[in-house]
């Protein structure tokens, strides 16, 4: 495994993965998160794109327990 701290980028077996933005779980890039279901958009996990919500609404609800879209 191998760590780029500068990005958030995890390398294993030659997969890219980072933490997920809203809670933290590990998540293969352009993936979408098994715990929270944030669609990763990539090391910067932008507003827009595939998700609805942004991503500070996103870890808003994902604290209440709210479903994230």
């Amino acid at each position: 495994m191998r760590q780029n701290k500068k990005d958030n980028l995890i390398i294993i077996n030659g997969s890219e993965f980072v933490h997920c933005p809203v809670c933290g779980t590990l998540t293969a890039v352009y993936d979408i998160c098994d715990k929270c279901e944030w669609q990763n958009t990539g090391e910067t996990n932008i507003d827009g794109g595939p998700n609805k919500m942004t991503l500070k609404e996103a870890r808003e609800a994902y604290k209440k327990g709210l479903k994230i879209y």
